[in-house]
């Protein structure tokens, strides 16, 4: 008996070594879809001028700075590839946890717009067909959508933030690229738009990127990566898809990437949406690669620990909250200024007309 006792505990320990050494393969297991995108249907899409299809709904009432926020993917898949928008058992999360690391930056700003959306399931990172490519169209799909609401409802006047996470960072990409570089109305309102967390490519936006502090009508963009995470910063840069042209998405492999994050120090102040609290940290980044590769923090709280794939998923910290909230307060005020002074400038002078003499009929001389 004993001798049996001892070799299923010896099968159990190999069993466990082995899951803990392929933790990562059996996470990516475990969340794939397994099935082709062709034969799916994605859930109904939501209807932005309803209020149950935000998380967030501010209002031009508020003053200040519109802002729209597109929180990061959270979903972990079920079997299908895109989340309903009205998923209960993730709402909470979202709302209490994710907006609060995602949002908080830019509440002093002015109202917050958070939309819901079809969230393309995590595994759309780990894959390069057409199902990672087709899930994150479905997203943006209501992105678009609900982007268009937002500018019926917000302010005209007023300077607009768009910030994206996670996956929400190529949406907020593509928007900029489709619905405010090339509409003049929009473009002149937009203080900037922040990208972070999956890699953008650089030539899609070059003459774009934000470079003074105070420069609006620009994209700040950057993915944060721990070192420590090998396999996962492989990913993206070789192994996962971005932006291609005319609203396409790519392979990473061989494509330049954005990697322009805001000015910031060593010592910041992230936040902790778990604790509800604001945390002194130390953190040595740069980019390298693409990728704006960061050392473990301190406090190690505030690490986020490799156990079957949770390195990958958002945890309510966001390490660059502080320059994250002071590079937007630069750029909506450098927004405003750019705004006030092109409403007082001069008009252009109309083309010249073409003067034609005119007949000269002298008055007859008197007798």
């Amino acid at each position: 008996m004993r001798l049996v006792l001892i070799l299923m505990l010896g099968i159990f320990a190999a069993l466990g070594a082995l899951a803990w050494h392929y933790q990562d393969e059996l996470t990516l297991a475990w969340i794939n879809p397994d099935r082709s995108y062709e034969g799916y249907t994605p859930p109904p899409a939501p209807d932005y001028r309803e209020d149950e299809a935000w998380f967030r709904r501010g209002g031009p009432q508020d003053g200040g700075a519109q802002v729209f926020v597109i929180h990061s993917n959270v979903y972990r898949g079920d079997g299908n590839w895109n989340a309903p928008y009205d998923r209960e058992t993730q709402a909470d999360f979202i709302e209490d946890v994710i907006l609060v690391a995602e949002a908080t930056p830019f509440e002093p700003l002015g109202p917050v717009w958070a939309p819901k959306y079809r969230q393309p399931t995590i595994f759309a990172r780990f894959t390069q067909k057409h199902p990672g490519a087709a899930s994150r169209a479905t997203a943006y799909q209501d992105i678009s959508a609900a982007f268009t609401q937002f500018l019926q409802e917000a302010d005209p006047e007023a300077p607009v933030i768009v910030a994206g996470y996670g996956d929400g960072a190529l949406f907020a990409g593509q928007l900029f690229l489709e619905r405010i570089a090339d509409d003049p109305d929009v473009i002149r309102r937009t203080a900037a738009v922040y990208a972070i967390g999956m890699p953008l490519p650089a030539r899609l936006f070059e003459g774009q990127v934000c470079e003074g502090e105070e420069q609006p009508r620009c994209i700040v963009a950057f993915t944060p990566v721990d070192a420590r995470f090998e396999g996962y910063q492989d990913r993206l840069r070789t192994r996962t898809l971005t932006l291609g042209p005319g609203g396409s998405y790519v392979s990473t492999s061989g494509v330049g990437k954005l990697c322009a994050p805001p000015p910031m120090g060593k010592e910041l102040s992230a936040i902790d949406a778990r604790s509800r609290r604001l945390i002194d940290v130390t953190l040595d980044a740069e980019c390298v690669d693409g990728l704006f590769v960061f050392q473990p923090p301190e406090p190690q709280a505030l690490r986020r620990r490799r156990l079957f794939g949770q390195q990958w998923f958002p945890d309510g910290v966001n390490l660059f909250a502080e320059p994250i909230a002071e590079d937007a307060a630069r750029r909506v005020a450098g927004a405003y200024r750019i705004m006030a002074k092109e409403e007082n400038a001069v008009p252009p002078l109309v083309a010249p007309e073409e003067i034609v003499p005119s007949p000269i009929n002298k008055v007859p001389e008197p007798n």
